[in-house]
């Protein structure tokens, strides 16, 4: 039975052999020809894999716009704003499409981008809502790519001397915070909003929850940390003597990126090929993500870097290990799954989690422009 390079992916990160992936898949198929096809349920469920991008606009309490008031919708209109906060047509950055983006929309993860740096963005293309229309949000692997395609298209980034830099610069956690960013921008008369409702747990009042890039949460690390962190060169500068441990050298720890995490991808699937019963070293991944500032596009070179830290990590003793560990756990910026919002009746604050009323292609759905077709 083929088994295709996402699904060996898979398996190969849950431990698990090609002989028992194909055994699984033999099952499933005799079962699904004994049975008979189930029942859609009555509700969609949260589609929980797009969980891991999310991340934290911290300038804003959660479900504020910065023109979700009349007065600031009055004052946008009378000073020709775009949905960014910028003037439309002051600029012919503007009119090539693109918007510049005010970098206190990334509250506190500003810090993980050089102070010189510029960003940008424009509507989501046609193209790009084509692959998005086929995404499978049940295949992680395949999201990451289609993810990445509107990002390619949509984001861009100058340093200071306005030489471009890789979008594949964006830190890891904030992928989802510039997608929702670029959705907003795609859909600015506010067309096919995402929100779904719940009860308020102390007074049963209808909350209404809507998603977007400022109410997203992010948890940070502690400032006492900061001036560990080198942000021209987007790295943390860490001595393990200070802490009681001797004979280590000090340790430069670099900020995951999306294009180191589609790079080390692609030399997982090439390793997993070559050797198709081979396990993945999970708890390494986790920190080869730090322990580079890049890892080459090119397979060869690739292969020669990852060996290179995987003999460094495999070196650490049980201290060293239990360090890093905590290192990597107080460093890291974690995106929340949850949305808050305050109950305008009694006050209380009401979490949930996030979720999609049908599926994560609702973020670039355009239903709302025009009649809908059918009931699917």
């Amino acid at each position: 039975m083929a088994i295709s390079d996402d699904e060996l992916l898979e398996a190969a990160m849950d431990g698990k052999t090609i002989d028992d992936v194909a055994k699984e898949k033999k099952a499933a198929k005799a079962k699904k020809e004994k049975e008979e096809p189930e029942v859609a349920e009555a509700e969609a469920k949260p589609v929980n894999a797009a969980s891991q991008y999310l991340g934290q606009q911290l300038n804003h309490k959660p479900g504020d716009s910065p023109f979700a008031k009349d007065d600031d919708k009055t004052l946008a209109e009378r000073k020709g704003l775009s949905k960014i906060g910028e003037k439309i047509g002051a600029n012919d950055e503007v009119r090539e499409g693109w918007i510049p983006v005010d970098r206190q929309y990334l509250g506190d993860r500003d810090i993980y981008y050089p102070e010189g740096w510029k960003f940008r963005i424009r509507p989501a293309s046609v193209e790009a809502i084509r692959a998005w229309s086929t995404l499978d949000d049940e295949d992680v692997n395949s999201m990451d790519d289609v993810f990445n395609e509107v990002l390619k298209s949509c984001l861009s980034i100058v340093d200071e001397n306005g030489a471009p830099k890789p979008w594949g610069n964006i830190a890891s956690w904030d992928r989802f915070f510039w997608l929702l960013l670029i959705r907003e921008f795609t859909f600015v008369d506010g067309e096919t909003k995402i929100k779904y409702e719940e009860d308020c747990t102390e007074c049963d009042n209808p909350i209404t929850f809507e998603l977007t890039s400022q109410s997203l949460m992010f948890e940070t690390p502690d400032p006492e940390l900061l001036p560990m962190y080198d942000r021209e060169n987007r790295c943390w500068h860490i001595d393990p003597a200070e802490y009681d441990i001797e004979g280590e050298d000090p340790i430069t720890l670099y900020i995951p990126t999306l294009e180191k995490d589609a790079n080390i991808k692609a030399w997982l699937i090439n390793r997993i090929q070559q050797n198709r019963n081979r396990k993945v070293d999970n708890v390494f991944l986790r920190f080869a993500l730090w322990m580079s500032p890049k890892v080459s596009k090119d397979l060869t070179i690739a292969q020669r870097q990852m060996k290179e830290m995987e003999m460094k990590y495999k070196a650490w003793d049980v201290t060293m290990f239990d360090f890093m560990d905590e290192v990597l756990n107080n460093i890291i910026v974690t995106g929340s799954t949850k949305l808050t919002v305050t109950c305008p009746i009694c006050g209380e604050e009401v979490t949930s989690d996030i979720r999609f009323p049908n599926s994560v292609r609702d973020l670039f759905h355009v239903q709302g422009r025009r009649k809908k077709f059918g009931k699917k």
